[in-house]
């Protein structure tokens, strides 16, 4: 059918999906249809993420994909797991290896879409890094996750406004991994299976010269034929006594079908095998209607299909990593067997189509699974004229504009899961244009938090208009606040910083009540020394980072003031990095690094921040300079980021490092480094073992 259905309509839509394996353009297709059925004015279009890349990478990436996936499983299924954690601690989806953001964004504004559907996570993942920009706040996103594991997927659904799941276990992760409820919804793989009945069966097999009375087992890999599938005949022929038919789908694999072609001869006569190339999706579902059981890779669309018809199906461990997670849930749930070894499959399938109890709780638990399926719910969604649900006003962020929603909610969140006595807050340096050096304020600021009240020093601060030079308010309105506290506020430089700069929250507990009050004491002397004349602003002095030390020494912190006999200035980062040093070597002392990330599309006048420089440590403030990336070993140390991925809500970002779990055992009581490149190396071994057993 043509990829691009498009009609004058007051809707457009573009689904992008990826060419690697059948099942997310076979996804995209049912929900276009879907689509055009429910609204034929509709303008569809299917986009293949994959043109955007470089077309001889593209290439050499497919070949490379596939040859890794089917020769070295388990350095394939290393290399996932480590991905997937590495996607669990960066603090930007954009740091992750994926399709180019700008020709996609460039794509997008030249089709200026209504609404967007992925249904590929790398093409839902570059959405989501999009809107981490503020950028496409107007448009509709969506995403059919078309598998069947989580990993760092959840991460994804925080950054566009819906979610598609394909069963209701995958909710319960998705919503325990923090993503807003009204952002997913399960609805099923899309599938569109045809009501032929027993006719259907007899007219299927007798096109492909097979008899209708005798058993038949389909044997399939994918588009692209993955898999050992001559090893599988072998087994269902050395097992299967009775006359049996097998029909194995290669895809685009002609050698494997040429293979299968020579095997076929010298099969038992018993054993009728018909090896077949590419056939047209509504083919290939007809064929899994016609026949009695289904051998297939553990893929996201082709099992799921095999479960709406009601169709035995035993899986094979062909590719590993997503579709290792992807069987693993099919057998918990029942819906399907599982054959390690590819040379026993044979004997499963007997044993399964001899077993009518058996047959009958696996055909019960694919009805069950199949209740989900609800596509006119993800056709319905992207056709709904309401704006969606990240759309930004005009004076968000702004001084005196709409802030951000459910800040205390989310603040209260964040109290419970990372508990804090005092609170240092680092914001980083801010400008109106991006540039390597801040030339405004290039070392940033320093707050301290005491209990519920931020203790800041403002350098704008004059007695004769206000009595404080610390500012006195709520984490809530330093960070996230529009409505100035006074006349000589500063908005995003002296309260409501996320709007225009990054922060970072060193979050202390275990603070005995006699060190707090002395702090707070120290806080209140110093407004007394302001208010006496004896105590004002100096960059030298008594700047931001001075006042916090003052502050910090009262609890009987041992902060430093480096070089101060040279009459130059305290660092907010020097001050900041010494008291994460000074808590987390002093008992009972727990700490939480805590991002607060700028606020991407708020309309302000500083919207570019940069991490903080320090006099004392040039290399690292020349490696800063230089660098673009976030890998300071500041930022690397953050758990947990508060942030609104393009839209008005706030959301925390879990980004806790999961356990390092292999096949081949728990490696997580090793160093990070060294536990993945255990896990590497164990794997690459365990592939050569088994290639050289192939020979």
């Amino acid at each position: 059918m043509d990829n691009n259905i498009q009609a004058k309509g007051s809707r457009k839509i573009i689904i992008f999906y990826s060419s690697i394996g059948k099942g997310h353009i076979s996804a995209a297709q049912a929900i276009q249809q879907e689509i055009i059925r429910l609204d034929p004015a509709a303008s569809v279009i299917l986009q293949d993420i994959r043109k955007f890349m470089n077309p001889i990478w593209r290439k050499i990436d497919e070949r490379l994909y596939w040859f890794i996936a089917n020769n070295f499983t388990e350095s394939f299924d290393v290399q996932f797991r480590s991905i997937q954690t590495r996607g669990n601690s960066v603090q930007s989806l954009s740091v992750l290896p994926n399709y180019p953001e700008e020709k996609i964004l460039t794509y997008i504004e030249s089709q200026a879409p209504d609404a967007i559907l992925a249904t590929h996570y790398g093409a839902a993942q570059v959405l989501g890094a999009l809107r981490e920009r503020g950028l496409l706040s107007d448009i509709k996103i969506g995403w059919l996750h078309t598998d069947f594991f989580e990993g760092y997927l959840p991460r994804i659904s925080k950054r566009i406004d819906r979610t598609f799941l394909a069963h209701h276990e995958l909710e319960v992760r998705w919503l325990a991994a923090g993503v807003p409820r009204d952002k997913i919804a399960t609805t099923g793989m899309p599938v569109h299976i045809p009501t032929n009945g027993h006719n259907g069966r007899q007219d299927t097999l007798k096109k492909h010269a097979l008899n209708p009375e005798i058993p038949t087992i389909l044997v399939t890999g994918g588009k692209e034929g993955v898999g050992d599938y001559c090893t599988v005949v072998k087994s269902i022929s050395r097992h299967y006594q009775c006359r049996v038919q097998i029909v194995s789908v290669c895809g685009t694999n002609t050698r494997l079908r040429a293979k299968l072609t020579t095997l076929s001869k010298g099969l038992p006569p018993h054993v009728t095998l018909r090896a077949m190339g590419l056939l047209p999706h509504r083919d290939m579902v007809s064929l899994m209607c016609a026949v009695d059981l289904l051998i297939t890779k553990a893929g996201g669309m082709t099992p799921a299909e095999a479960f709406a018809i009601g169709l035995p199906t035993i899986l094979l461990d062909v590719v590993s990593g997503h579709e290792r997670e992807n069987s693993e849930i099919f057998v918990r749930l029942g819906l399907a067997k599982r054959a390690s070894d590819k040379t026993e499959a044979g004997k499963m399938a007997i044993e399964l189509l001899a077993d009518k109890q058996q047959l009958e709780a696996m055909l019960v638990a694919q009805r069950n699974f199949s209740k989900y399926i609800k596509i006119s719910d993800i056709a319905q969604y992207v056709l709904n004229g309401s704006p969606c649900q990240s759309y930004l006003s005009s004076d968000f962020g702004a001084e005196n504009g709409t802030p951000v929603t459910n800040i205390n909610e989310v603040l209260t969140q964040l109290d419970t899961e990372a508990p804090a006595d005092i609170e240092l807050l680092l914001s980083y340096s801010i400008a109106k244009e991006p540039r390597r050096i801040v030339l405004e304020n290039p070392f940033g600021h320093l707050a301290i938090r005491l209990g519920t009240t931020v203790y800041s020093a403002n350098y704008v601060a004059d007695r004769k208009t206000n009595h404080n030079f610390l500012q006195h308010m709520g984490l809530a309105d330093y960070l996230y606040g529009v409505q100035s506290p006074s006349p000589i506020q500063i908005h995003t430089d002296t309260f409501g910083m996320a709007y225009g700069r990054e922060t970072i929250g060193l979050r202390i507990s275990g603070i005995s009540d006699k060190c707090a009050k002395a702090m707070v004491s120290e806080a209140n002397l110093i407004e007394e020394q302001f208010q006496g004349g004896t105590l004002h602003w100096d960059k030298y002095k008594c700047n931001c980072a001075d006042v916090v030390v003052r502050i910090l020494r009262a609890g009987n912190f041992n902060v430093s003031i480096l070089l101060n006999r040279l009459g130059l200035p305290t660092m907010p980062l020097d001050v900041f990095t010494q008291a994460q040093e000074i808590s987390k070597k002093t008992p009972p002392m727990r700490t939480n690094m805590v991002a607060y990330r700028q606020i991407p599309g708020a309309r302000v006048h500083y919207r570019f921040s940069r991490f903080p420089l320090s006099l004392w440590q040039p290399l690292r403030s020349a490696m800063l300079i230089l660098s673009d990336s976030r890998n300071d070993p500041v930022e690397m140390t953050v758990t947990k980021q508060v942030a609104a991925f393009g839209e008005r809500r706030l959301i925390i970002d879990n980004l806790q490092i999961k356990n390092i779990r292999t096949k081949f055992g728990d490696l997580s009581h090793l160093n990070k480094e060294y536990a993945h490149l255990t896990a590497a190396l164990i794997a690459v071994a365990a592939d050569l073992q088994h290639l050289l057993l192939r020979q």
